[in-house]
C-alpha cells in the first residue's frame, strides 16, 4: 500500500508538470503572436507617401543634394523653369515614395518616375 500511495503521490506531480508546461507553451505562443502583431503595427505606421517633390542634382557625375515636396504636377514643372533660370545646378520632378513629416519630406525611399 505505501508503493502505491508513492507512485500516486509522482503520478500527480507528473500530471501538475504536464498541466504547466502545455500552460506555458500556449502563453509564449501568444507572446509570439503579440509581438508579430506589433511588428505589423509598425510597419503600417510607417510615414511613407507618394508624393511629388522637385529635386536639386549637383555635381558630376549629379547627386541629389536637396528635395522639396510640392502639392501637385503642375506646381513642380512651374517652379522647376524658375530654378532652373536662376541657378545652375540640375532640377527634376519626380514622383517619389518617401518618409514624411510635417509636410515635409524627410527621405527618400524610391525613385518612381520623373515627370515631364
Amino acid at each position: 500500500m505505501k508503493y502505491v500511495k508513492i507512485i500516486g503521490f509522482f503520478a500527480i506531480i507528473y500530471l501538475v508538470y504536464l498541466g504547466f508546461s502545455s500552460f506555458m507553451d500556449d502563453s509564449l505562443e501568444v507572446a509570439e503572436k503579440v509581438n508579430k502583431t506589433l511588428e505589423v503595427d509598425k510597419i503600417k505606421k510607417s510615414n511613407n507617401k507618394e508624393v511629388v517633390g522637385l529635386m536639386m542634382f549637383l555635381g558630376s557625375p549629379p547627386q541629389l543634394k536637396e528635395h522639396l515636396m510640392m502639392p501637385s504636377n503642375e506646381d513642380c514643372l512651374i517652379k522647376k523653369e524658375i530654378a532652373e533660370m536662376t541657378s545652375s545646378a540640375l532640377y527634376k520632378c519626380m514622383l517619389v515614395e518617401a518618409e514624411v513629416k510635417e509636410n515635409k519630406i524627410v527621405s527618400i525611399v524610391k525613385e518612381i518616375k520623373i515627370i515631364e
